[in-house]
């Protein structure tokens, strides 16, 4: 019994995704570059591609397109993560990296 009503939760919740989805489809392409304030100190030019390479990852659920005008923007436009710029460097420099190693 209680399988049974899981296995109807997991498909309502997958009917539901799926609906979520096609009304609210991806609005950035992966070709878009992303202009990033990181800590007040430093702006960041990055592919949308590589931030959303692990598809499951927070950023990639962030940068998928769909919050871009929700996202908290500096004057300029940027978007403005609020971490610190040397440690969101690190990060970037190994997506970086890998999409390059991926690309071979």
């Amino acid at each position: 019994m209680k399988e049974k009503d899981l296995k109807e939760r997991e498909a309502d919740f997958t009917r539901r995704a799926n609906l979520f989805e096609s009304q609210n489809p991806t609005l950035g392409g992966d070709d878009d570059v992303i202009q990033l304030n990181v800590g007040g100190k430093t702006n960041i030019a990055v592919h949308r591609r590589t931030l959303t390479q692990f598809q499951d990852s927070m950023l990639a659920a962030k940068f998928s397109g769909r919050w871009d005008d929700s996202m908290e923007h500096d004057r300029d436009g940027n978007i403005f993560i609020d971490q610190d710029p040397e440690n969101f460097l690190i990060l970037i420099n190994y997506l970086r990296l890998r999409m390059n190693n991926r690309s071979r």
